[in-house]
């Protein structure tokens, strides 16, 4: 509780030097959304969604209170800056720990052409406090569609499932139990009307889908058959993120769930075209030389 108190603490003190909107995602907000506690979940950084215009002016304040870029190199920053939907992260380093600060432009991911108006998607945000700290958050609804898409993104994209664990038991129990501690907000007549909105209903099946293979609910079954549609049914035994890259499994879900080494599962599916792509993240996000 203390590191992460000295977090938000550090977080206060950049945010007293921004007066933009913004909205704190995943982490201690998402515990307390959904469980009611703001460590009941294990948190490593804070992820910020802000307008992409603001990011100049949220950099400097972060230079302001002493964190620096944690950037591998010049190319990462600029294709970071150019191509993707956030910056390099930002550390500000205590004895034992650091404070690491994620910024985020967009929910949805590259390889879609779904765009969103960051400003509008934030702009009903609710203030919230952990830990004695004052924060902004986006409302329980919004705040499942951003964990809905993100969680879509880290169950499809290649380059997540062959360098990492992306298929994992908790990120449904986040997404159940943020569903179900806030019934009252996120009704299913407002969550499929902002789903169509957003033109994401095929993503919210496919993840509402996989979080009903764990948890046998009622209330969440009525949710998944309302989402189901032809188009979201074609994508839930594949993975990929667009049409072209996109390949069927050879393994069922619980094989996925289970399996340590997701790379192991679709290594042999993989075309040249994959592995540069896989080649090029790696040297961009994780500073690799293959």
């Amino acid at each position: 509780m203390i590191i992460t108190k000295t977090r938000y603490h550090d977080l206060s003190e950049v945010l007293s030097h921004f007066n933009m909107p913004y909205a704190i995602v995943k982490g201690n907000v998402l515990s307390l959304l959904a469980y009611n506690s703001p460590i009941k979940r294990i948190s490593g950084d804070i992820d910020i969604l802000l307008n992409k215009d603001s990011r100049k002016e949220f950099v400097l304040a972060l230079k302001k209170c002493g964190f620096i870029s944690n950037a591998k190199n010049r190319e990462s920053e600029v294709f970071m800056y150019a191509f993707s939907h956030q910056t390099p992260s930002f550390s500000k380093k205590h004895n034992a720990f650091s404070t690491d600060i994620d910024l985020n432009f967009d929910i949805f991911w590259g390889e879609t052409n779904k765009e969103i108006d960051m400003l509008e998607f934030i702009s009903d945000c609710i203030d919230l406090e952990i830990l004695g700290y004052s924060i902004k958050s986006l409302t329980p609804i919004k705040a499942l569609i951003q964990l809905i898409l993100h969680h879509f993104k880290d169950m499809n994209s290649i380059f997540l499932l062959a360098t990492r664990k992306s298929i994992k038991y908790n990120m449904f129990k986040d997404v159940y139990y943020l569903l179900k501690n806030n019934l009252d907000k996120i009704s299913l007549d407002k969550l499929y009307g902002m789903s169509s909105k957003y033109k994401i209903i095929s993503y919210v099946f496919y993840v509402l889908y996989y979080t009903g293979q764990i948890f046998d609910d009622e209330i969440l079954k009525q949710y998944i058959e309302a989402f189901r549609t032809p188009e979201g049914e074609s994508l839930l035994n594949c993975y990929g993120l667009c049409d072209k890259e996109r390949k069927e499994w050879k393994y069922d879900f619980k094989t996925r769930l289970e399996a340590e080494n997701l790379y192991d599962l679709i290594k042999d599916d993989l075309t040249e075209k994959d592995k540069e792509k896989i080649a090029i993240n790696k040297r961009v996000f994780m500073g690799g030389t293959e």
